[in-house]
């Protein structure tokens, strides 16, 4: 279960496009909001990049007006959101590289079970690529990633969002399922509808229906509300159609897992899913069991 939600933000309000969906998951999970402040040398000062004999004590006091900045920052932030009940926290640090400090904080902090950020913010262009923040994130991080697109620097039109219907697209295979260990316990607590979808081309449709009923059997068997779905065509843009149209409110899914239906990188699928969606998606790395 969910226990705290990690949120790095940057102090644009690009970052804060996240506040509505990391909000909500923890008002419903009960789970406590460390608000995290990466200071870099870059913030510090731009110059930092293209100068080296800046002198120490300029550097110290650039340093040290960048951090109080971001205090005062989070300071604000946290008090808006537990003027509406939640539990916050939050801490300023500065360091070398955003991605590697979220991820170490995320790493000693036992109670982290999430991390939730946009795929934009850090210095604004941002881009869903190797080498961006959220990447780097993902790739390292001991917890599932929640991601959200940016919303074009404005500021958010709603304080939290409902979680109706989560939408968990299957491909056959374990490693895909290991979505489920995270979806579900997040569906009980809130009541939600899983939403389970598989995309394949046409001589799979039977298999597909089969396999996902076998799966939606064990989940009712858990009383838990399960909708099916098998669509042909192309993953990314079906999972984002068969979410829209249905209403999903969330994505869940895993990614670097093969598929077993059609042997697609999932990996790249999910990519294509965090570049398009409107929705928030849920990342969750998927593991091979050895042996």
């Amino acid at each position: 279960m969910i226990h705290r939600i990690l949120v790095p933000l940057d102090g644009s309000v690009t970052a804060e496009a996240i506040l509505p969906y990391a909000t909500s998951l923890a008002r419903a999970t009960d789970a406590s909001l460390l608000l995290l402040r990466i200071v870099t040398p870059g913030e510090v000062s731009q110059s930092l990049f293209w100068k080296t004999t800046i002198p120490a004590e300029l550097r110290r006091e650039w340093t040290e007006e960048a951090l109080t900045r971001a205090n005062v920052y989070l300071a604000s932030v946290a008090e808006r959101l537990r003027a509406r009940g939640l539990h916050v926290v939050f801490d300023v640090q500065p360091a070398d590289d955003a991605a590697t400090a979220i991820v170490a904080r995320a790493e000693h902090e036992p109670e982290v079970r999430l991390i939730a950020m946009t795929t934009h913010g850090y210095g604004g262009a941002l881009r869903w690529a190797f080498g961006s923040v959220a990447a780097k994130v993902l790739h390292a991080a001991p917890t599932p990633l929640l991601v959200v697109r940016s919303n074009g620097g404005e500021h958010p039109s709603v304080t939290e969002v409902p979680y109706r219907t989560i939408c968990v697209p299957l491909d056959g295979s374990p490693l895909a399922e290991q979505a489920l260990a995270t979806a579900q316990p997040i569906a009980a607590r809130i009541g939600a509808t899983l939403l389970l979808v598989c995309v394949v081309t046409g001589d799979d449709i039977a298999e597909a229906r089969k396999y996902l009923e076998g799966v939606a059997e064990r989940l009712r068997a858990n009383r838990f509300d399960v909708q099916t779905r098998v669509v042909e065509g192309i993953p990314a843009d079906q999972i984002i159609y068969v979410a829209q149209t249905e209403h999903a409110d969330l994505i869940v899914m895993a990614t670097h897992g093969r598929t077993g239906l059609r042997q697609i990188w999932l990996g790249s699928v999910a990519t294509k899913v965090v570049h398009s969606a409107e929705l928030p998606v849920l990342l969750v790395r998927a593991y091979q069991e050895e042996g």
